[in-house]
């Protein structure tokens, strides 16, 4: 079976938007993350690699990618997650031939979407910063490996330019572009919507690329780019705030903050996994008795 084309972001890029407008194209199909750790959680082989995914496919999806793959002539298939770049590694096995899209978007933004959806457990400007820049740079270095099979492209571009940032995406995948993929937001999504993606029902909004402007505080704005200001520049994110300069017990309080709160929020996750798994458990029974 051939290998699938990776999407590779960060969390809150914009990787399930792109997966969302790719999967209108009829010669295409993105599986919209796996079980990474039953995949890539032992030492595998490319082929080996490549059938773990079809078979966690089944079993989380219950599709048959074989089946999928035989629908259309030349169809294309390819796997989406942003813990992806946990795996790099792994996925140097599918180098120099597997074709990779990394899609990046201003750390601002993405730091202001791990606090708000509370993606990050605990994340604040501080380590939310830390975090988008370390992933952010693993991603690139990656990409030097083999750059004519990466495409790298951001985040605000696609939401301002749709066309031409997609037809960027086919020519690099070898796809031909079609009109389905600037009318995406027509299609029934294959996967479960969520309260983080439900802005991938939708046209791009340009809003969205900016929220971070009106929802940080200056500070807040100024201590990100004191941390990731190198990545931000590199990536053609302009500095917009006030340059500043943090002490250690500073620094002390926002790792504390993402360790106390992040640990709360896990407590909680768990508790409320609990009580829901013990209700289902009741439905099944009354249902069966």
């Amino acid at each position: 079976m051939k290998a699938p084309i990776f999407i590779m972001g960060t969390q809150r890029a914009g990787t399930t938007l792109l997966t969302r407008i790719m999967s209108a194209h009829p010669q295409m199909f993105v599986q919209n993350e796996l079980d990474l750790p039953e995949i890539f959680g032992h030492q595998r082989s490319k082929a080996e690699l490549i059938s773990a995914m079809e078979k966690r496919i089944f079993i989380e999806e219950g599709l048959v990618l074989k089946d999928i793959l035989a629908s259309q002539p030349d169809m294309l298939w390819g796997l989406k997650d942003p813990q992806l770049t946990e795996y790099i590694d792994e996925l140097r096995a599918f180098l120099p031939d597997t074709k990779f899209i990394i899609i990046v978007r201003d750390g601002r933004g993405v730091t202001n979407s791990y606090i708000e959806n509370k993606w990050g457990l605990g994340t604040n400007v501080y380590t939310g910063a830390q975090r988008w820049q370390r992933e952010v740079n693993q991603q690139r270095a990656f990409m030097q490996e083999a750059p004519e099979q990466f495409l790298y492209i951001r985040y605000e571009d696609l939401v301002d330019d749709l066309e031409s940032t997609i037809k960027q995406v086919c020519s690099h995948i070898g796809l031909p572009f079609h009109e389905d993929l600037l009318n995406y937001d027509q299609k029934q999504s294959y996967y479960q919507k969520k309260r983080e993606n439900i802005h991938t029902d939708k046209k791009p909004q340009k809003s969205l690329a900016e929220k971070w402007r009106k929802q940080l505080t200056p500070r807040q704005i100024s201590v990100i780019e004191h941390v990731a200001g190198d990545t931000l520049r590199a990536n053609n994110y302009p500095i917009v705030g006030e340059a500043i300069t943090l002490n250690k017990w500073q620094v002390a309080y926002y790792q504390l903050h993402q360790k106390i709160v992040g640990e709360f929020q896990i407590q909680y996750r768990w508790r409320k996994a609990k009580i829901n798994a013990y209700f289902e458990q009741r439905e099944r029974i009354k249902k069966s008795a």
